[in-house]
């Protein structure tokens, strides 16, 4: 969650930070100018309109801004001005804002709204109302946040305020945006923009344009991307025309067009325009913003690798490992494959190598992770129910808390396949000896998606049938004691088939760890086919062909109990019945084998249940453990094992 959280403040410093503060930044004449004059003002209007720049320029300093709106505040009480107090109000909204302080948020914003309102200054209402509906981006209430930015555009349409209706424009676009729907968010802002040139207000189009530029980078939207930023440099331009002395006030702005470019040309591999604007990017590169300065290493990291300039990709991506460690982990471990790529691409195998290892651990680590606590949370839930038939209300409150945490393990799992796909795409492009390591991590990546695609249904299903049956019986109707004896039935079997299903895990978890432990000794193969046989015929009617000769033993070297187990799961029918289990066995006494085949066995399903792909999984790697060999299709299953010499 933190790591969620963290991404969220990332974007909005991105979103709301953005020109205004560039503005400011780094001024400092123009910081001491104002210091004078406002020791030098009187108590008027003057006074007021200074001590607004003051904190405007105080921004990068919180503790200061915060003295200056406090004084701000008092000033504008005690000269009876309501516009300043408005923007007093407005700038501690924008503080309680910086702090996540929502409640104090709120307090500031109750009295911008009633004093706005009587004295008609919408567009400081709205601007407030705007950074309200923002924090709800930082506390992921998603859908007020969308509901309370539709509200505040009924509200300024009603209210005929252009600037309201932009500032909502935005707010939805946000929403738009943190809820996957970036083409209605692109959609949003483009008319945010075009009503913002009506103001004529540099900071205010801007914000929007940057937004515009994020937007398109993520749609990859080329031709809108490049338009955008196009129009970011027109008013940029258009600025400088109006007022030539802010070129040095416009540093980060600059900054960011530049670098917007350069992008831009990356993503269409026009190497040549990107020289041109990375020298730019670099003229105007201070280092002062951490989220510039990641922008900044990504862009550099990108280019000097398309040029082949392998030592100065590396010391970008070297910057960009310790930035990532310290905000986000999984970032930080896709950098580090970044970096065994370009080492691979030196020919440095031996030094990318510990880098892939370290990065896909970290990855597994973070499975491991999930599926202990996705054990846990089934053993707490199903101890939980058997509680919750003492009381309704207790078990309602149980159950809901049931349904979001599944959900949110669901999400995770679903982000942390996306990323591990994106992973495995890169390494299927490395050189020979890479290539692989790609295809063993692949496969068991198959595996384990195939194993969580089903998870869900395999406990979910389950839970649902113990919760209507704990509802049933909690509730205060009367049952039969033949229908108490049914739910009470279903209960324990389900309880049975969730813990199977934790057994069957468990004992795959320890396969693939290599930590099972065999009873292994000298076998006769013939007693446990025969018996595997026998166990099958007497619930299946069968098919065998057994080229064994009778008057030989063949004898092998395995655990007796996992063998009858692997033959009696393969010697099951596929329920249809036009078609007969048929059981092939053979030797090859030249190579040392046994080849056992099974036609139209259960486990060559064409939608098998998570059982039946746990099983398949556990099979495979118990034959490849004793030296055999294990093959399925859609038409049988067939198996080898070794013969000892």
């Amino acid at each position: 969650m933190k790591i969620i959280i963290s991404k969220i403040v990332l974007l909005l410093c991105c979103l709301l930070g953005g020109s205004l503060t560039s503005l400011y930044a780094g001024d400092n004449d123009a910081k001491e100018e104002l210091m004078q004059q406002l020791e030098s003002s009187r108590h008027d209007t003057i006074r007021l309109k200074t001590l607004c720049e003051v904190v405007d320029i105080s921004k990068p300093e919180p503790v200061v801004r915060k003295q200056y709106v406090e004084e701000l505040l008092k000033e504008a009480e005690s000269q009876r001005n309501n516009f300043y107090k408005c923007r007093a109000y407005l700038y501690h909204i924008y503080i309680c804002f910086n702090e996540n302080k929502q409640d104090e948020l709120q307090k500031w914003l109750d009295q911008l709204v009633t004093l706005a309102r009587k004295e008609k200054y919408y567009d400081l209402m709205f601007l407030g109302k705007q950074c309200a509906i923002d924090l709800l981006v930082l506390n992921q209430s998603f859908e007020e946040l969308e509901n309370e930015a539709l509200e505040m555009l009924h509200e300024a349409q009603a209210l005929k305020n252009k600037k309201g209706i932009v500032l909502a424009y935005q707010s939805i676009a946000r929403a738009y945006r943190m809820t996957g729907r970036v083409k209605p968010a692109a959609e949003m802002l483009e008319k945010a923009y075009a009503q913002s040139l009506e103001f004529d207000d540099y900071v205010f189009s801007a914000d929007i344009s940057n937004s515009l530029i994020a937007v398109y980078k993520l749609l990859k939207d080329y031709p809108s991307l490049l338009k955008s930023i196009q129009e970011r440099d027109r008013i940029i331009q258009k600025e400088l025309r109006r007022q030539p002395h802010m070129e040095q006030m416009l540093q980060m702005d600059f900054f960011y067009l530049y670098i917007s470019y350069a992008e831009y040309y990356l993503a269409i591999n026009d190497l040549q325009n990107v020289k041109r604007y990375k020298q730019l990017t670099d003229k105007y590169y201070s280092g002062r913003y951490f989220v510039n300065t990641l922008r900044y290493y990504e862009m550099n990291k990108t280019y000097y690798a398309n040029t082949e300039q392998w030592n100065k990709a590396i010391a970008s991506v070297d910057s960009l490992i310790a930035g990532y460690l310290k905000v986000e982990y999984s970032y930080y471990n896709n950098a580090l494959l970044e970096k065994a790529d370009i080492l691979s691409s030196m020919n440095k195998y031996e030094e990318a190598l510990p880098l892939y290892e370290k990065a896909l651990a970290a990855n597994d680590s973070i499975l491991v992770s999930i599926y202990s606590r996705q054990v846990d949370f089934i053993k707490d839930t199903h101890a939980e129910e058997k509680i919750q038939l003492q009381t309704l209300r207790f078990r309602y409150y149980i159950n809901v808390s049931v349904l979001v945490l599944i959900a949110a393990i669901i999400i995770v799992l679903l982000i942390f396949f996306i990323l591990k796909y994106r992973i495995n795409r890169e390494l299927r492009h490395s050189e020979k000896k890479m290539r692989q390591i790609a295809r063993e991590v692949e496969k068991v990546n198959e595996v384990k998606e195939a194993f969580i695609s089903n998870m869900n249904n395999a406990i979910r299903e389950p839970l649902t049938e113990v919760v209507d049956c704990s509802l049933a019986l909690a509730s205060n109707e009367e049952f039969t004691k033949e229908q108490r004896d049914r739910a009470s039935g279903i209960i324990s079997g389900t309880a049975t088939e969730l813990s199977q299903l934790i057994n069957d895990i468990l004992d795959l978890s320890r396969l693939e760890a290599g930590m099972m432990k065999f009873q292994v000794e000298e076998l006769s193969f013939n007693s446990y086919l025969e018996e595997a046989i026998a166990s099958a015929s007497a619930n299946y009617v069968l098919q065998k062909n057994i080229k064994l000769k009778a008057d030989v033993n063949y004898s092998v070297r395995y655990d007796g109990n996992w063998l009858y187990r692997l033959m009696r799961t393969v010697f099951v029918p596929i329920g249809e019945p036009e078609r007969i289990l048929s059981i092939l066995v053979e030797v090859d006494t030249e190579e040392g084998k046994i080849t056992v085949t099974a036609y139209h066995s259960i486990l060559v399903s064409v939608n098998p249940g998570q059982s039946i792909v746990i099983q398949n999984e556990m099979n495979r790697m118990l034959v490849e453990h004793f030296g055999g060999s294990w093959e399925i299709n859609r038409a049988y299953v067939k198996f080898t094992i070794p013969l000892i010499q």
